[in-house]
């Protein structure tokens, strides 16, 4: 009888295993994609701070794992994603993306010119993978200590214009704060902006904020 019992037990116990096992594959091979629905935001209001934290953790994972098939999913389908070297966004000298040419970034072996450098206003012409080194996740963000929801974390000269380039936009600041060798003048910020996209919030700029002289 005990036999039988520890047969049964066993049994189960590699049936939940497999079961245990496939879910985890299948996240592995999807890389984790969230499916529509996760990000709704109500009909007649703004995303809640939940919604928003939520989806900025989801694109700086992608971010950090270069998963960008699956970012390429959450940026917005009709306007694309901008990205900026500097919190003073610039439309007509940033780069803009549409959701496939996200997609593709990891075969994208061209320069391209992001916008101007902060201290000489000199064109950054940097492959993707180089400007995703220097301006996009030049730190772990996935383990910000700081973050700001719809408010700029810190400040530098350099003009804070987000909320001028997407009104009506929410935005989420991650910051590295720093270290104490530098006085915390070594902090930067990768900032993530979405608007409402059919009931659903959508990635449409990625911008990067560091001290400037």
């Amino acid at each position: 009888m005990k036999e039988r019992t520890y047969i049964v037990i066993t049994a189960v116990l590699s049936f939940l295993m497999g079961i245990l096992l496939t879910l985890l594959l299948t996240s592995f091979l999807t890389g984790g994609v969230r499916r529509s629905g996760d990000h709704k935001v109500p009909e007649g209001e703004t995303a809640s701070n939940r919604v928003l934290t939520d989806i900025a953790m989801e694109v700086s994972a992608y971010l950090k794992s270069g998963n960008f098939e699956a970012l390429s999913e959450l940026v917005h389908p009709d306007y694309g994603v901008v990205f900026s070297p500097s919190p003073t966004v610039n439309l007509s000298a940033n780069q803009r993306f549409t959701p496939e040419e996200v997609a593709d970034f990891s075969h994208n072996e061209r320069k391209l010119t992001w916008g101007l450098t902060a201290d000489g206003g000199e064109p950054i012409s940097l492959t993707v993978r180089d400007y995703m080194a220097r301006y996009v996740f030049d730190h772990d963000y996935t383990n910000s200590p700081l973050v700001g929801l719809n408010y700029p974390v810190r400040t530098g000269n350099a003009r804070e214009n987000v909320t001028e380039s997407f009104p009506g936009a929410q935005f989420v600041d991650l910051c590295y704060p720093g270290t104490p060798e530098s006085e915390y003048a070594d902090w930067r910020i990768l900032r993530l902006v979405f608007e409402e996209y059919e009931g659903e919030l959508r990635l449409t700029a990625v911008i990067h904020s560091e001290p400037t002289l």
